[in-house]
């Protein structure tokens, strides 16, 4: 029964989509642009506001970077960054702890990967890996650093902004067998 019904949803694909040649040029067609919008505006909206945090470190860009954040309720954002003990919480303490960052490192490239991006309506919750490519000021050896970022994010007024950031190293670890 399952051959049948997956010959069938075959022959319906193929019927959809047609059958091309590969050395046709591609052409955009109507299921073409429904595929494509496959992934959401929000999705993509949400993928910039992520992309931005790293943009705003390689242009040295504060505004960029604090107007990632919903100021809506200013003093209930979070970030808990990987290298400190404790959250910071409030937008206000973000700008010296990012101005330390501006002040002390070159960032190259901040490349995102593994993005996963769960959404409920005007809500979402993101995870992502960065690769960092960096280096001390005044100059020195390039450094890569991967991390690890979670974020809970708001849509307001067309913006996804953050509402949480929780950031943490990834390193190389084997578990024991039992927990795999």
């Amino acid at each position: 029964m399952r051959t049948l019904q997956l010959s069938i949803a075959i022959g319906l694909l193929t019927g959809a989509l047609g059958c091309g040649n590969a050395a046709e040029p591609y052409r955009e067609t109507k299921t073409t642009q429904s595929i494509a919008r496959l992934v959401t505006a929000d999705e993509l909206a949400i993928r910039q506001a992520i992309e931005d945090y790293a943009n705003g470190f390689i242009q040295e860009d504060m505004q960029m970077l604090l107007g990632l954040w919903d100021t809506v309720n200013p003093s209930s954002v979070t970030y808990v960054a990987a290298e400190l003990d404790q959250p910071i919480v409030g937008v206000t303490n973000l700008a010296p702890y990012y101005q330390s960052f501006l002040d002390t490192l070159i960032i190259k490239s901040g490349d995102i990967s593994n993005l996963q991006i769960f959404q409920t309506g005007d809500t979402a919750y993101a995870f992502c890996n960065y690769t960092w490519v960096y280096e001390n000021k005044p100059a020195s050896a390039e450094l890569v650093q991967p991390t690890r970022a979670t974020f809970v994010l708001v849509k307001r007024n067309g913006h996804w902004l953050y509402q949480h950031f929780h950031e943490s190293i990834s390193f190389e670890y084997e578990p024991p067998t039992s927990l795999r």
